[in-house]
Order: C-alpha cells, then structure tokens, then sequence
C-alpha cells in the first residue's frame, strides 16, 4: 500500500512512526502540500492520503485527478473539512481516529462545565482586578443531581457520562443514530447543562439556535467542545445578553480564532478557550501510536 502524507514533510512526523509505518510493510512518502497542484503530483500513484490538521490542497477537483486513491485518512477526529461528497461519488472511503484524543475532549468540557458552574474562572477575574467577593454570584449552579444533556452520544460523550456519575448527575442524550434517544426538544427542556459532542454535518450547521435556546432553562450552561457552527453563534450571543440562558463554556467558536469584537469576549459568564480540547501530555503518544494503528488495519483491506 503506497500512503502519501500530504500535511507534513518527513521531519514532521517522529521517526518512531515512521519506522512502525515502514516495518509494516507500508510505503510511505510525506510532502506539506501547499497547492492542489502540488498534491496532485506528489500523490499522484497513492492509494492513500493521510493527513493531519487543515489542508487546503485537498479539493474535490484534486480527488477527481487521483485516480488511485482508494483512501482519505486524518489523523484525529473531525473530517468536516474533507471534499466528503466527492469522495462518496468516487467510491473514495474516509478514515479518523476518533479514539486517539476522545478522552482528552471529554476531560476538557467536563473541566469547562465545572470551571463555569463554580465561577472559576469569573473569580479568578475579579481577583486579578483587585476585588474580591465583588459583583460575583456563587449561588446560581450546582452540579449534584442536576441533569447533563449530552447532544450527541459517541465516543466523546460516553466518557464525559462516566466522568460525571461520582457527582449523581442524571445524564441524558440526543444522538438520532442511538436507540431510547430523548427528542431534542426534550433534552433542552430538561437539562441544567447541555454539552454538545455531534460532528459538524449539513444536518447539524445551527441545530442549537434561537428556537433551541427558548427550550432551555434560564439558568442552563452550554458546553460546545464539538464544532463551533454546530451552534447559531448570533443565536448564542442574543441569548446570553437576554437572559435566556445562564451561561457558555466554548472550546470552539464560528469562526476561529473569533474576532477581537466578538461580543462573547466581553461577557463574565461566557469561558472561551482557543481549540485545545484535544491536546494533554498523552496526545502525541496516542495520536501517533492510533495512526500507526489505522494505517496498518487500512493495508489489510486495500489491494
């Protein structure tokens, strides 16, 4: 199996994986690809192309000119940003490694949702203005038998569901691809907290906007560690400044970074962290060692 890496160049990618990759039998060449034409003539005899991270080189035009491929492979989790359709009309089949940081996601918005309950992060504000007790309120969340929604109930959310049952939460999920799924309009209803693990799909652009936000609690936090378009950011920001709902915990915003004006940097009880869920000292370990993994189960099934 010929894999073209089109998103790093050899020095890149640690020479442990690489040798792993090689011992398997694999042939492997690596190139960052800046332009599709670039991609096309490095790739050109790859049956798959493996990627890490955005690659503006992979368009549907430069798949159509590669008539070899068999695979697309990224490395991680989301694949939103692959010509998804066109590989579909070419037989073309798409691979991630959603294992290898869905641990990592789920530690982070469970630390967000916790970090937003108890006003960490509010209190360490006020504190480095020189105030203290001033203007916070500590009374407005509590975690202990409350009711976690979970939209989307896959790897990511399974973890957090494990993560929270030492805090007797009640947790319920909205996954249309799960069976005994709660309707969405009665997990908005019914949750404290609603944390959002779905992919970004033409389906799910916006399913949390206004009407979403009308159905939750006045007090409800929303935790988004997913995509930031899953989520009417307008929607969002009219609901925060209205009352609708209490609060947000984000680790991805629409678009990314936001801009320096987005009324979201300004609100006390909005946390925004800048697309870092996945990373903890295990990352490389796991993202690589996953990789490896999936390249090898890959040369088993393509001729």
């Amino acid at each position: 199996m010929k894999t073209a890496m089109i998103t790093a160049d050899e020095n890149g990618i640690p020479a442990e994986t690489l040798s792993a990759i090689r011992e398997a039998g694999i042939e492997i060449s690596c190139r960052k690809c800046m332009t599709e034409e670039e991609l096309v003539s490095f790739a050109a005899d790859a049956d798959v192309l493996w990627m890490f991270g955005p690659n503006l080189a992979l368009t549907p035009g430069a798949l159509e000119r590669l008539p070899k491929c068999k695979a697309l492979f990224r490395s991680g989790s989301g694949v939103d940003a692959l010509p998804l359709a066109k590989a579909a009309e070419l037989g073309i089949s798409v691979h991630n490694t959603p294992e290898s940081i869905a641990e990592s996601v789920a530690e982070h918005a469970v630390s967000l949702l916790f970090a937003m309950a108890h006003t960490v992060v509010e209190g360490d504000r006020n504190v480095r203005r020189g105030k203290w007790f001033d203007g916070l309120n500590f009374t407005r969340w509590h975690l202990t038998g409350r009711t976690l929604g979970l939209v989307g109930y896959g790897r990511i959310a399974r973890h957090v569901e494990r993560m929270v049952a030492g805090f007797r939460m009640k947790v319920i999920h909205f996954d249309p691809f799960v069976p005994d799924s709660t309707p969405l309009r009665e997990l908005l209803a019914a949750s404290d907290f609603v944390s959002l693990h779905c992919p970004l799909t033409p389906e799910t652009r916006h399913l949390i906007g206004e009407a979403e936000f009308k159905l939750m609690k006045r007090n409800a936090i929303l935790v988004n560690t997913s995509r930031g378009p899953v989520v009417d950011e307008k929607a969002l920001i009219d609901a925060l400044k209205n009352g609708i709902i209490g609060g947000a915990a984000l680790d991805v915003t629409d678009p990314e970074p936001p801009e320096k004006d987005n009324p979201l940097l300004q609100m006390e009880n909005v946390i925004v962290t800048p697309h870092i869920a996945a990373f903890s000292a295990d990352f490389q370990k796991n993202f690589w060692r996953c990789s490896v993994e999936k390249l090898k189960s890959l040369s088993q099934t393509i001729p």
